[in-house]
């Protein structure tokens, strides 16, 4: 027996051996989510006071309405353990989370502007230096921007992260930091008896699909990101020559191992996409087929 039920109990026998009067209880929840009662205001521990729960019990002839352990456990489990609730954990991850979002967005523009812009290196490099110079302080711009929004970006992803730890340690719901709801969540409520889909096919072979697109998408992304390293080195190679220096064939040769690194990239960017869109059939396909939507999680 846990220790609310157990202060539930002790409760109930103390009113029901009480005189017939009003008697007032003072209830509060400790950090470790222990139920306390008491008639005495100055036993309540400083710290709770301020979130003890007022009950006044009436004669003993009338009934005395008591939240059962189930009904306390649901309503307990709407607060986190300093009575912080679901409307304020949303509140602290809210702006920062618009702002990872807004970052994330202008960061991936400009890395395609700048993609873009040094794909003229490539088309000039028959032209004149002018061309070429305007070119990389263009590119040099769209460097900048990009560095400030990843650094916003960043520190959006430090603070999430600081919530997140401090949500664990105040044992909130964790659901009111991801965007879902305890208390809107419709899953099914049979979900958990669920041994295999529509089709015969269990949480084993879902998962196994899930995990071999999953290592395809990872392996796509690392072959992306270390093609565009590449690319971003041989485009820092030629900063230093902006204004003059290079010449005409060394600026050929690099302008064509930057040709042959932009179509790895765009290779990889297609199979990236290819990937992505597969695990969103998937997804759909296990929607479909009614099958527990835990097998498909990460």
């Amino acid at each position: 027996m846990n220790h609310m039920v157990k202060a539930i109990l002790l409760l109930v026998l103390f009113v029901s051996l009480s005189p017939s009067y009003a008697a007032t209880i003072y209830q509060w929840v400790d950090q470790y989510g222990t139920h306390n009662f008491t008639d005495d205001h100055e036993k309540i521990p400083s710290a709770y006071r301020s979130h003890a729960k007022l009950r006044v019990m009436e004669d003993s002839s009338e009934t005395v309405f008591l939240v059962s352990p189930v009904a306390s456990q649901k309503q307990e489990a709407q607060k986190d353990i300093y009575g912080l609730g679901e409307e304020w954990w949303r509140g602290r991850v809210r702006p920062w989370k618009a702002q990872l979002q807004e970052a994330s967005e202008k960061y991936e523009l400009r890395d395609r502007e700048f993609i873009e812009e040094s794909k003229m290196l490539i088309v000039r490099k028959l032209g004149s230096h002018q061309q070429f110079k305007s070119t990389v302080l263009g590119m040099e711009r769209l460097r900048r921007e990009r560095t400030e929004h990843e650094a916003r970006l960043n520190g959006a992803k430090e603070i999430l992260r600081r919530i997140s730890r401090d949500a664990e340690e105040s044992r909130a719901d964790r659901e009111w930091l991801n965007g879902g709801s305890a208390s809107r969540q419709t899953s099914s409520p049979n979900a958990a008896e669920i041994r295999t889909d529509a089709y015969g096919r269990d949480e084993a072979w879902w998962r196994r699909q899930m995990f071999n697109r999953r290592e395809q998408l990872k392996e796509a992304v690392e072959n992306y990101e270390k093609a565009y390293e590449k690319y971003s080195k041989g485009i820092e190679e030629l900063g230093p020559w902006r204004f003059g220096g290079l010449s005409l064939t060394q600026y050929q040769m690099l302008s064509c191992r930057l040709d042959v690194l932009n179509r790895e990239i765009a290779i990889h960017q297609a199979r990236m996409s290819e990937i992505k869109e597969r695990l969103n059939l998937l997804v759909k396909e296990a929607e479909e087929s009614r099958a527990n939507p835990s097998w498909i999680e990460q």
